[in-house]
């Protein structure tokens, strides 16, 4: 279970993180009990230090719960954000990656992710401009190139379905969009997409 707030996505708020997602293993007490917890990490100190912080009045803040399968087998998860935060001038996708199931937000050990930009190459083609390895391989990506090539046309088909829904050019709308790699054969899951405001950054 993923929680997710309306105030994740103000313009000057770094929320992510803030909420507690729901366990991971099968069978943990009722689904409607997993539920009420997550929904109520509204009201973690962490959190209503970040609202008060950034001056949200906590009684007008919603919350709302993603409930998705739970992946045992994870390779690498992250988040792609659909636009270029490493150079706003050049279009492109933004990615934090991190190994396994190590939180890409928040991680416990203060664990670094991969960051990398995905650009437009030559025509049909894109490159991949890294800032740095994940602290848990620091000498090699945890990507394949197949696998980002994978990850950026998934990211296209979704960027494109959400700019029809709300009437507007895939270059003007920014998307966080989660996804993970797992089992053996690495598939790619997109787990969530939400609004991202650029100007977050």
């Amino acid at each position: 279970m993923c929680p997710t707030s309306h105030a994740l996505v103000l313009p000057w708020s770094q929320g992510r993180g803030l909420y507690q997602p729901g366990p991971r293993k099968y069978g943990v007490g009722l689904p409607s009990s997993r539920i009420r917890d997550v929904w109520a990490s509204v009201w973690l100190f962490r959190a209503f230090e970040e609202r008060a912080f950034w001056n949200i009045d906590s009684r007008a803040v919603r919350m709302a719960v993603a409930v998705n399968r739970a992946i045992d087998d994870e390779a690498a998860n992250g988040v792609l954000i659909t636009q270029n935060l490493l150079d706003p001038n050049v279009p492109g996708y933004y990615v934090n990656v991190q190994l396994g199931e190590i939180e890409v937000a928040n991680p416990a050990g203060g664990a670094v992710p991969e960051i990398f930009a995905i650009v437009p190459g030559l025509p049909g083609t894109t490159e991949i401009v890294r800032e740095r390895f994940s602290s848990l391989s620091p000498d090699a990506p945890l990507l394949s190139d197949a696998e980002i090539e994978a990850l950026y046309a998934a990211a296209e088909r979704v960027q494109t379905h959400f700019a029809e829904l709300y009437e507007r050019s895939p270059a003007n709308l920014a998307l966080d969009i989660e996804f993970k790699f797992y089992g053996p054969e690495r598939r790619l899951l997109i787990k969530q997409v939400r609004p991202y405001s650029v100007s977050a950054w």
